[in-house]
């Protein structure tokens, strides 16, 4: 490899890997926004963290420049990005589902972010290997993506305290984002299957976007319209 700064090569791989990430960040603050409010911060936290050791992971296989050595990370990142991905679609789906957050709903979605984070850095090596062979260049697309998921995801989570309605909208975009990306991954690792382009799952995230923040719209009117019980009167002698 060589060590050489190509600010060309920079710039393409910096673009790609913000592109990659983009799948992956309605998925992360739908498993975020799962649990109560006061555990989002615990979701936070679990990406952080799960972002730091995944890009050590990638930033080890590239800078030992051993074919065997970024295989194997891979194989470990795309182990943990599929139980992300599943927890995320539990977590997303219980997002519709309940009212409100609970416990146990918080920690499949501290646990999907977790996985997903840790994954997603070697999960985007090989598209970057495509524009590059510079390790600088690497490392540099895989922090970038690392702090574009940072700084979108939490956009999308604060974007989530403002109402219902965008919560129901952000939990069916991600349940449909973590879907397609399983597809994809089984697709990448069968070569049976057409995997789906990164276009058709963004303009398919969003239109699920789209719908599950009208319907939670017309949910939360109804229940607004719905009569309070009457509690019963009581009589003093």
């Amino acid at each position: 490899m060589s060590l050489d700064l190509e600010p060309a090569e920079l710039l393409a791989a910096a673009l790609t890997a913000m592109t990659l990430a983009l799948p992956l960040i309605l998925v992360l603050a739908a498993a975020a926004i799962s649990g109560p409010p006061r555990l989002w911060n615990g979701a936070g936290l679990a990406m952080g963290t799960g972002l730091l050791r995944g890009v050590g992971l990638a930033a080890g296989a590239v800078l030992a420049g051993a074919d065997g050595l970024i295989g194997a990370g891979q194989f470990l990142a795309r182990i943990a990005l599929v139980i992300g991905l599943v927890l995320a679609i539990l977590a997303a789906v219980l997002v519709i589902v309940l009212e409100e957050g609970t416990a146990l709903t918080a920690a499949a979605g501290i646990l999907a972010c977790g996985f997903i984070a840790f994954g997603a850095p070697s999960e985007a090596l090989p598209a970057l290997q495509d524009i590059t062979d510079s390790p600088l260049v690497l490392l540099a697309a895989v922090v970038i993506e690392a702090v574009a998921l940072v700084a979108l995801v939490g956009a999308a989570v604060a974007a989530a305290g403002h109402g219902r309605a965008l919560q129901y909208g952000i939990a069916a975009a991600g349940a449909v984002g973590a879907v397609l990306s399983l597809y994809g991954i089984l697709a990448s690792a069968t070569e049976a299957l057409p995997a789906p382009s990164l276009m058709t799952v963004l303009i398919t995230v969003l239109i699920a976007l789209a719908l599950g923040s009208i319907a939670g719209g017309v949910v939360e009117t109804l229940r607004a319209r719905r009569p309070a019980p009457s509690t019963p009167r009581t009589t003093s002698s």
